[in-house]
């Protein structure tokens, strides 16, 4: 099982307790893939950042 199936149903429940019933697995998915994505580009700024202060 990927990280991101464990992340995405972690974030259907934690939305499903909060009452939104509007996304389902596959729109979880997407946001998860999205927000990794978002993740490893911040990642790779920082240390190009980090690389330029050296």
């Amino acid at each position: 099982m990927s990280i991101q199936i464990i992340i995405a149903a972690m974030l259907e429940r934690e939305l499903a307790a909060r009452g939104v019933q509007s996304l389902g697995p596959s729109d979880c998915m997407e946001i998860v893939e999205n927000l990794l994505e978002r993740l490893k580009d911040l990642d790779r700024e920082l240390a190009a950042r980090g690389a330029t202060r050296r």
